[in-house]
């Protein structure tokens, strides 16, 4: 059961025996494009919203959108939408209208939590200033929206949206009670834009053991025939996800002799530009795209991989790879993902130690190396590393910050509007 599918005969936990927060978990319609279910962070605030919901807290996701139905909510959990209506620049949406606003603050007093996800968000500012006339707090989730903004050797490439952020929202995210960051390098990104927040450090969960319990583990002999199976689940979004790095590093290890099968799968429009790089290197036949799934149907996929393959340059602390290791699949990873350190901890993989085919090949080398008991204890490692992203454990971290964390002291500047929208 995911953390998100809540079953309505659930018990209500308040173990400290206060009175429930009014936390408004806020989510600004995106131009990803990804249906509700693929979106992460549709997922991860779905999965926060549940466990509060399920410790007593009255939590509610505000999605503001020109679509109505754009976010799906299991039963039990409470979805407010507002209307996306204001001004408009660029096509991004810079100010709401008065019937909107007045829906976003309904009923809410210095008692309420408003929790926005996601930065990089004209709207963030106008929003985070009208609380703040009002005393009300707020507090931001990045969901790793700076992660493109720097290189690996901590270079400024992304200049212009940088400038953006330090400009306009630096002020918005040194105001909130506190910034929720999911990996160190998502903090130091933070520092640099904006220096005076104050960041915490919670890893998303991958699983709620409110609900379904410690995920079990299945134990496996390991790669059959001295041929693994490396494996990829996600959105084909090349550069991101760094599958050119995966599939040119897969034939560079074909040519120097390794063995094996990769299978890339999920949705995304990048997909037969993909397969033609397969077959332009001459690797189709053991390169395997499946259609993506979800649930069951992708874990009894997954399940059966030997390596779980995650070059990626942008992800950080990804959540296809956390279900990847609660299946017991070891990881191949870059520094990129923010997993360094617990892997290490864990024995749960191996770090791909540079964002190039020639590291990814040499990672895939070494992984096919391992002998049966090597491998085991590997798998054994990723399922301990897995099983410690639990949602209900982050929930309860964040209750708590929730209710102990002071105001900022940027509260207390003075307040103008700036962009000439109204402010209520």
């Amino acid at each position: 059961m995911r953390a998100y599918d809540m079953p309505s005969s659930s018990p209500v936990r308040r173990p400290d025996g206060g009175s429930p927060l009014s936390v408004r978990h806020v989510i600004i319609e995106n131009k990803e494009g990804y249906p509700s279910f693929a979106n992460g962070i549709h997922q991860n605030t779905r999965s926060l919203v549940t466990e509060q919901t399920l410790s007593g807290e009255a939590s509610r996701i505000l999605f503001l959108s020109r679509d109505p139905f754009g976010m799906t909510v299991p039963a039990g959990i409470r979805l407010d939408h507002i209307p996306l209506d204001g001004r408009r620049i660029l096509g991004r949406t810079v100010s709401l209208s008065r019937r909107s606003r007045e829906a976003f603050l309904d009923g809410a007093d210095t008692r309420t939590i408003f929790h926005f996800h996601g930065a990089r968000q004209p709207l963030l500012v106008p929003l985070t200033r009208m609380l703040r006339r009002r005393g009300i707090p707020y507090v931001i989730s990045l969901h790793a929206c700076f992660s493109h903004f720097y290189d690996r050797a901590g270079r400024l490439v992304k200049p212009s949206t940088a400038l953006y952020v330090r400009l306009l929202e630096r002020r918005v995210l040194e105001g909130a009670r506190f910034v929720h960051v999911i990996t160190a390098l998502e903090q130091a990104e933070l520092r640099r834009l904006a220096p005076k927040a104050r960041s915490v450090l919670v890893p998303h969960g991958v699983y709620s053991s409110a609900v379904g319990g410690r995920p079990g583990f299945v134990d496996r002999p390991g790669p059959a025939g001295g041929s693994p199976v490396f494996g990829f689940c996600g959105r084909l979004a090349t550069f991101h996800k760094g599958l050119d790095l995966l599939i040119e590093g897969f034939a560079l290890y074909r040519r120097q002799g390794g063995a094996g099968r990769l299978v890339v799968m999920g949705p995304g429009d990048e997909r037969e530009a993909l397969a033609a790089m397969a077959r332009r290197l001459g690797v189709d036949t053991a390169v395997i795209f499946e259609a993506p799934r979800y649930g069951a149907d992708r874990d009894e996929v997954v399940r059966a991989w030997d390596f779980f393959a995650f070059p990626s340059r942008l992800d950080r602390w990804p959540t296809a790879a956390l279900e990847a290791q609660i299946l017991g699949v070891p990881l191949l990873i870059t520094a990129e993902a923010g997993m360094t350190e617990a892997m290490a901890r864990h024995g749960a993989g191996l770090l791909i130690e540079d964002l190039t085919a020639e590291a990814v090949a040499r990672s895939l080398a070494r992984a096919s190396s391992l002998d049966s008991a090597e491998w085991q204890a590997m798998s054994r490692g990723a399922h301990r590393m897995g099983c410690s992203a639990d949602w209900t454990v982050v929930a309860a971290r964040l209750q708590a910050l929730y209710r102990t964390t002071p105001a900022s002291p940027a509260l207390s500047d003075p307040m103008e509007a700036t962009d000439g929208s109204p402010v209520l």
